[in-house]
């Protein structure tokens, strides 16, 4: 484990102190559980803003957000944004269900 050194201001520190009464866990595991909180946030985002922008599928998406198709199709949902998803991409899903339901007989 990579050891990490910073200094954040006093707001941040009384919160960081708060959240780890509130766990009633060590101000360490707290920033740590923050962090990952965090970074997943951040992941999530930024695979919905390029969703979004038509820059990647939803597959890629939910790679990049760690995530599974199903989950990032409920927040995708939830979150009203719009479906990447055209005519051309259900022939190509459907050309492809037919090429797996051949083999698989």
């Amino acid at each position: 484990m990579s050891l990490i050194s910073t200094r954040i201001p006093e707001d941040i520190e009384k919160e960081l102190i708060w959240y780890a009464n509130k766990e009633r866990i060590g101000r360490t595991i707290a920033l740590r559980k923050i962090l990952d909180i965090g970074l997943k946030e951040i992941r999530l985002e930024y695979a919905l803003d390029l969703y979004q922008k038509g820059k990647i599928g939803i597959g890629r998406a939910a790679k990049i957000a760690n995530m599974s198709i199903w989950d990032i199709l409920d927040i995708v949902r939830e979150k009203r944004i719009p479906m990447n998803y055209t005519i051309k991409d259900v022939e190509k899903d459907l050309e492809m269900a037919i090429k797996l339901s051949k083999k698989l007989k």
